[in-house]
């Protein structure tokens, strides 16, 4: 009786959305027609019938604020800066990572990032995500992208998170760097969460102090905190790492960020009207990126990869890295 009572409510509820649906978008409704298909796919295998649970409790579908959807449409779906899904698939590689190991990805924005390197990467993956404005998206994406499973996302404080000490066989940080006020506190718990031996790709850029630094970071998530290049250095050795690779990413994020533009018009269209609120927010982030590609062009400001190491000794203890 439960069984007939249950079948009887999923009928009934997909016919209602059936006409939800019909009226929705301007349709005349058949119900003839739309009891004959429900009919035929309840009685199906069972497999289907789990189709039809999804489809009738589907969550509604999630809409980006205005700002997300500007970078949409300069960057491409999912992402808030110039990249692409063939160099970030490439990370579990640079990072020398087994297919089991667990990977941490600070800083990742939206969830672009995390397809490619998910694809490339079977194993464990922690996501661990600063900006507030993102994140809900990120979420959004992971779950749309069917990784929530495998892929876990954390808002944190760069400031202030404490990680778990040697739970990571790899680290990727995007940015972080570029955003965060004390620097040795950070690097000191990205050794800590390391386990010893393990690799962590830094990416971020570096440079020197410049009026000009304002507007190129107008649109910026938050206030950017750019080091010289040697200051960053300096900090990764004091905390303990030892640098196996320094390298200069200006010249191929450039060519990126120029292939970028270079669409936009292509993508303006594809796009159709904008909303106004999107339309101002692509235009804030097309002058600060004016600005900000003149001073990767004049090495003002640089894009620089680094590739760190954990001792297998822990010599953290010796290091300013803070305790916590």
């Amino acid at each position: 009786m439960a069984a007939k009572k249950a079948l009887f409510d999923k009928k009934g509820i997909a016919l209602t959305r059936a006409k939800l649906r019909a009226w929705w978008d301007g349709d005349v409704f058949d119900e003839e027609a739309a009891v004959a298909e429900i009919e035929a796919r309840l009685a199906a295998e069972p497999a289907a019938n789990d189709s039809v649970d999804n489809e009738l409790f589907d969550e509604p579908p999630y809409e980006l604020p205005a700002r997300l959807q500007a970078l949409a449409v300069l960057w491409g779906d999912d992402r808030v800066r110039p990249g692409d899904a063939t160099s970030d698939r490439l990370e579990p590689a640079r990072i020398g990572l087994a297919p089991e190991g667990a990977l941490a990805v600070l800083g990742p924005g939206l969830a672009g990032v995390m397809s490619a390197v998910a694809a490339a990467h079977p194993g464990k993956i922690d996501v661990f995500e600063w900006r507030e404005e993102t994140f809900e998206a990120l979420q959004y994406g992971l779950k749309k992208a069917k990784l929530d499973e495998r892929v876990t996302a954390t808002r944190i404080d760069l400031e202030a998170h404490v990680f778990t000490p040697g739970a990571y066989d790899g680290l990727l940080s995007i940015d972080d760097f570029a955003y965060c006020g004390f620097p040795p506190h950070l690097a000191g718990q990205l050794l800590k969460t390391l386990k010893p031996g393990a690799c962590a790709v830094v990416e971020c850029y570096v440079g020197l102090t410049t009026p000009e630094l304002a507007t190129a970071f107008a649109s910026s998530f938050a206030e950017p905190q750019i080091r010289a290049h040697g200051d960053l250095l300096q900090v990764f050795s004091d905390i303990g790492f030892t640098l196996e690779a320094d390298e200069d990413m200006t010249e191929d994020f450039l060519f990126t960020a120029r292939a970028a533009f270079k669409q936009l018009g292509e993508r303006l269209t594809a796009a159709g009207a904008l909303e106004v609120a999107v339309a101002r927010e692509l235009a804030w982030e097309t002058e600060a990126w004016r600005v900000r590609l003149q001073l990767l062009v004049t090495r003002r400001l640089e894009r620089r990869r680094f590739v760190l190491r954990k001792p297998l000794e822990d010599q953290s203890e010796n290091a300013n890295a803070p305790a916590d």
